[in-house]
């Protein structure tokens, strides 16, 4: 079993930023997007 820090559902544009922001600050991120792309509608 993977072990994060921060779980994001969601990679519209506040799910990207979310993700990024935890990544800066060195935690293990996790990104969940049920479509291909990122970035919403």
């Amino acid at each position: 079993m993977a072990h994060y820090d921060l779980i994001v559902i969601g990679g519209g544009m506040c799910g990207i930023q979310a993700a990024k922001q935890g990544a800066a600050l060195h935690a293990k991120v996790a990104l969940i997007e049920k479509d291909d792309v990122l970035g919403g509608t």
